[in-house]
């Protein structure tokens, strides 16, 4: 029976913790650690010679690997991002205390971050003007669209639904002209767009061109679930993650974009 030692509140079997530790010290320095600097990091007592065995079981299952024969250990790609998906499985909301706060470091970790607030508004009137434009009003916004009966009598029945909604609805009944009017509106809702240069980065080390602009268009935020994404979004190598979130008491939804090697569970603690 593998040997089992308590981890905070936990009980792991001693590889996981070994892999666990490997992992935490690589997202810190992106370095291979040897089994001797492991000894002195864990928090039990166990052998250099023993971590040894563990690091030999752990690369034979393909969860660690070797830069060369005198190195330390590193975590696969597959060890990385079943890493990830564990830990963004146990969070529901990622929180920031303020703006300022979440640009500074995110230029400091080097992660593309996009932050757009929630918004509210509600659909409140429907002027026809002349039978030649529709104006739709969003409380405080508007756009205009070409008068049409039926899209003036379909939309009058959507009054009071909230201008997300509303959005919602454009596409399902085939509004496109609507609906790009709308995420128009909602880019104004963007309060931080900050290191767009990792796109270009990753674009240009991956050959992954085709979803950048996608990446800094809000409309993103409808298209993703809370959660952590890998090679269905990003290039082999890098990590999306999509939250809902809170700042200055307000609601807003999240998006960052990074090498899947950042410590961004440190990146979460900072800005919250």
């Amino acid at each position: 029976m593998e040997a089992r030692v308590k981890e905070g509140d936990h009980w792991m079997n001693k590889k996981d913790i070994i892999l666990d530790s490997v992992i935490k010290e690589y997202l810190k320095n992106n370095a291979p650690i040897g089994s001797t600097e492991l000894k002195n990091k864990l928090e039990f007592d166990m052998s250099a010679s023993t971590i040894r065995v563990y690091f030999k079981k752990l690369s034979y299952e393909g969860i660690l690997m070797q830069l060369h024969t005198s190195s330390g250990r590193i975590p696969t790609w597959v060890a990385l991002k079943n890493y990830w998906k564990k830990h963004f499985s146990e969070i529901d909301e990622i929180k920031v205390s303020s703006i300022d706060e979440l640009r500074n470091w995110v230029r400091e970790f080097g992660i593309y971050c996009m932050l757009r607030l929630k918004d509210d508004v509600k659909l409140s009137r429907i002027i026809n003007v002349e039978d030649e434009f529709l104006l739709i009003i969003f409380e405080d916004k508007s756009v205009v669209l070409k008068y049409n009966e039926k899209v003036e009598k379909f939309l009058n029945s959507l009054i009071g639904y909230d201008i997300e909604k509303v959005k919602d609805i454009s596409i399902n009944v085939g509004l496109y002209e609507l609906k790009k009017k709308i995420e128009h509106l909602l880019m104004d809702n963007v309060v931080l767009k900050e290191k767009e240069e990792v796109l270009y980065d990753m674009a240009k080390s991956s050959g992954f061109y085709q979803n950048i602009k996608s990446f800094m268009n809000s409309s993103l935020f409808e298209h993703l679930q809370n959660g952590v994404y890998f090679e269905e979004l990003v290039p082999q190598g890098y990590m999306a993650i999509k939250y809902s979130t809170t700042v200055d008491k307000k609601e807003a939804n999240i998006f960052c974009l990074g090498r899947a090697n950042k410590d961004y569970k440190e990146f979460f603690k900072a800005i919250a």
